[in-house]
């Protein structure tokens, strides 16, 4: 567990690691990073829901809905048996762990020869032991759509732009994260509903919360497949947001894209 990042991925990830007799590897540089994705929690687990206002909060301050970060890495095969340490840095603004970065964890190589962990699990259908695909855990390629702030939002919509060319309409995927804090003093503060539609070449979402919601709250995920043969060229053609009472304000999505 090395936090509690959005943008946090592999490829960007630094991760060093010093032996007993101080010498000194680049994990990345050897290839050894094999995964770095998040976690979720239990959507019923007591701290979820009764935590401290802040603790509730952090993330969503940051850009993101709550998350633990995870790192799967290996250790060079000649690495001194003996105390280590291995420094670890994000290299992401949305931390919300708390802790300073870079951050050092401290370990013990064990002597003797090792073989790295497959993680093997049972395949549900043939009975066989597999490795975990590391790679299904990690984040599609995907743009975000993110509103921001503490105005209270009523109702959105918006229409946003795609190569259909390049993107079959039909392999697009919303995913909304919903906030479970007491934003207001009393749960439900953050409900919102999310309906949406593509037509081959844009994507209509329509964001109905007749209570308010207040925009760092509310954000969206487009997610489409690998491999596609060029860009999908996501853009925000048309943006409307409204208050509680109908009328529009001037609220502006961003949107970002994470390929």
């Amino acid at each position: 567990m090395v936090g509690g990042s959005e943008r946090a991925r592999k490829e960007t990830i630094g991760v060093t690691l010093r032996d007993v007799n101080g010498q000194t590897w680049n994990l990345k540089t050897l290839g050894l990073v094999r995964s770095v994705f998040n976690l979720r929690t239990d959507g019923r687990a007591q701290g979820l829901h009764y935590s401290s206002t802040l603790e509730g909060d952090i993330s969503w301050i940051l850009g993101h809905e709550p998350v633990q970060t995870v790192l799967i890495a290996d250790i060079p095969a000649n690495a001194a048996p003996g105390a280590a340490s291995m420094t670890i840095s994000l290299n992401a603004s949305d931390n919300s762990s708390g802790v300073s970065d870079p951050f050092t964890v401290n370990l013990q190589i064990v002597p003797g020869s090792g073989s790295q962990d497959q993680f093997f699990r049972q395949d549900s259908l043939s009975g066989t032991s597999m490795p975990v695909n590391f790679g299904k855990l990690e984040p599609a390629p995907h743009a975000k759509i993110s509103f921001g702030g503490s105005t209270a939002i009523g109702a959105a919509s918006l229409k946003i732009g795609f190569n259909g060319a390049v993107l079959n309409g039909n392999d697009i995927n919303l995913y909304t994260p919903e906030s479970a804090v007491k934003s207001g003093g009393a749960f439900g503060d953050t409900q919102r509903m999310v309906y949406w539609r593509h037509d081959g070449q844009y994507l209509y979402v329509d964001v109905v919360a007749p209570q308010g919601i207040a925009g760092k709250y509310l954000q969206f995920f487009v997610i489409h497949p690998k491999g596609l043969s060029g860009s999908p060229n996501f853009v925000l053609t048309s943006v409307a947001v409204y208050g509680v009472d109908g009328a529009p304000i001037s609220v502006q999505p961003t949107l970002e894209y994470f390929p």
